[in-house]
């Protein structure tokens, strides 16, 4: 029988997965008015006003450069990646490449600390990952040098994902999950600043339009995500709670059925079917009933 907490962070669980599949929504809208950089770092800008009232009134850790470097391992250098992959790379490439978050933290887990997950569990993040390449459908792509390296950048980016939830869940397990979500956001955005900076051209326009969208992101699809995204790490552990990255596709997918009017096919609808079964034995092998 399932009680009540595990409930409770289920739901959380879906809640995130769904903010973070309602991002690429706003990111369409906000491409449209900004460039790449500025989106990452526009939205990290508008998380960070969103947490800062809780950031005051919590109690604020006393590992403030240990709570700076996951920041870097956790948003900064994985929003840069990702924000250069996503100039060469289509997105299906993208959100298959950032599927592979699992499949690092497992190996990483192994190879850090020994801990082997059950053979269900792996089997489980193998097909989670080919649940995602359904959704997404992967389409041709010519091998060039840029596409090559984004692939790479890409892949770092997941990498840094999959660290930062090992290293947040072994030494920050019982931290302030509002000074956990604003230092590691607040660090991104003192990196993406001046980098986005050095990289207009000029300074543009800023559209009623383009600034909701980059609100939305900021305020729900990254302050509120990363709280929620804490929490099911800190109940979860890294290797379940990574399992969200299965279901951002889908929920995209979903947005898009009735947000765009988008058509959902029949390889859409045996992925999604794919990526709910590899998430149920994913969360059956490591997480805490």
């Amino acid at each position: 029988m399932l009680n009540r907490n595990y409930l409770f962070n289920i739901t959380i669980f879906i809640l995130l997965a769904s903010l973070w599949g309602l991002s690429f929504i706003f990111l369409r809208l906000a491409s449209s008015y900004f460039d790449v950089i500025s989106i990452a770092n526009g939205r990290i800008f508008f998380a960070c006003i969103f947490l800062l009232p809780f950031f005051l009134f919590s109690r604020i850790p006393s590992q403030i450069f240990f709570l700076f470097g996951l920041g870097l391992l956790n948003s900064a250098v994985p929003f840069t990646l990702t924000s250069f992959s996503a100039m060469h790379l289509p997105a299906s490439y993208l959100a298959t490449i950032n599927s592979l978050v699992p499949l690092i933290t497992v190996c990483a887990r192994k190879a850090i600390f020994g801990t082997s997950p059950t053979k269900k569990t792996g089997f489980a993040v193998l097909i989670g990952t080919l649940g995602v390449v359904l959704v997404v459908g992967l389409g041709p792509l010519r091998l060039s040098e840029e596409i090559f390296i984004s692939c790479l950048a890409s892949i770092g980016a997941a990498i840094c994902y999959s660290l930062s939830g090992i290293f947040a869940s072994h030494f920050f397990k019982n931290k302030s999950l509002i000074a956990l979500s604003f230092m590691s956001l607040v660090s991104a955005f003192i990196v993406l600043t001046p980098i986005n900076y050095f990289t207009l051209d000029e300074i543009p326009d800023l559209p009623l339009e383009g600034l909701y969208s980059l609100a939305i992101l900021g305020v729900f699809c990254t302050g509120l995500a990363y709280l929620l995204y804490f929490q099911v790490l800190k109940f979860f552990g890294p290797t379940a709670s990574s399992s969200v990255t299965y279901s951002v596709p889908m929920f995209g997918t979903l947005w898009g059925v009735l947000l765009l009017g988008e058509v959902i096919t029949w390889q859409i609808g045996i992925g999604c079917a794919v990526i709910l079964v590899a998430s149920i034995v994913i969360f059956q092998g490591e997480s805490r009933v």
